[in-house]
């Protein structure tokens, strides 16, 4: 078994690394929203695909772009639709991205049913065509244990975490947490609450508690981002979750760990970047090629 610590990310074969490579380069606002639309779609959905041609109508370019984003992977999926948004928030108009923002709902709620990872795919798309944000430092006396954090922010954390469950170590049958999403969740509890007493059982937030449980999140430290997301991978490092061989296929705990990070602002730990691709432009010149 391969340890996801000891893991190397998975590479791109040359005609993924093409595909990679003419999508990193597009640089008009149609064919971007069709190549991230595309990234969108869940495989074999033809209500999807429908709803993806009603929205890149007139865009020439579209069904090539396709034809690109289906040549990648799955873990080069969410790192390609991350910079397709990241330009899109840099170069496009205010109106253009939401255009994008109300097509990419259209395109995920076309066969009727919207999941956990759906919803947070959804807001990762949303925070980032909303472009960078300024995190919140921190003063010099706060501490940078996550035990020390205000009520209200561990409550947040233990909010998101609930919701998170749902997907980490593994989705369950009809996406109820099951024992090991909460015995997941507890872990991470257990460690922002330390001492204290009566930490939070495992209730999965509605929409509205989630989305404010997020806000909250917004005024985290720096400091402490990184340190509630390696909290997470760190609880997720089992099977089934992150310790995955490397012939298997993506888990669904390391896209949805990935999105967390996206909303969080936070990088992404070592033991989860290692299940997705690196970005191939960034590898060259890494190299010195």
């Amino acid at each position: 078994m391969q340890h996801a610590l000891s893991r190397v990310s998975p590479t791109l074969d040359t005609d993924a690394r093409t595909a990679w490579m003419a999508l990193m380069r597009l640089t008009g606002p149609g064919e971007r929203l069709a190549a991230a639309l595309a990234l969108l779609l869940t495989p074999d959905s033809e209500q999807e695909l429908r709803a993806w041609e009603l929205a890149v109508r007139g865009e020439p370019t579209a069904r090539a772009l396709l034809e690109r984003c289906r040549r990648l992977p799955a873990s080069a999926r969410l790192p390609a639709l991350e910079r397709l948004l990241q330009a899109c928030a840099r170069d496009d108009t205010l109106e253009q991205r939401q255009s994008l923002m109300l097509a990419a709902r259209r395109v995920m709620c076309a066969d009727g049913s919207v999941s956990a990872l759906d919803r947070l795919v959804w807001l990762a798309v949303r925070h980032l065509l909303s472009g960078p944000v300024r995190l919140h430092r921190g003063g010099l006396r706060e501490d940078n244990d996550l035990t020390q954090l205000p009520l209200a922010m561990r409550q947040a954390i233990a909010s998101v975490t609930a919701y998170l469950a749902r997907l980490v170590p593994e989705p369950p049958r009809r996406e109820r947490i099951d024992a090991s999403g909460t015995a997941w969740h507890d872990r991470v509890v257990l460690a922002v609450w330390g001492e204290a007493s009566m930490p939070p059982t495992c209730q999965v937030p509605d929409v509205d508690r989630f989305g404010r449980a997020l806000q909250t999140l917004e005024g985290l430290g720096w400091v402490h981002r990184p340190l509630l997301a390696r909290l997470w991978v760190d609880a997720a490092d089992t099977r089934p979750g992150l310790r995955t061989r490397l012939d298997e296929p993506l888990p669904p705990a390391a896209e949805a760990l990935r999105l967390a990070c996206v909303l969080l602002d936070a990088p992404l730990p070592p033991a989860l970047a290692a299940h997705f691709i690196r970005d191939p432009e960034q590898e060259r010149r890494a190299d010195g090629t």
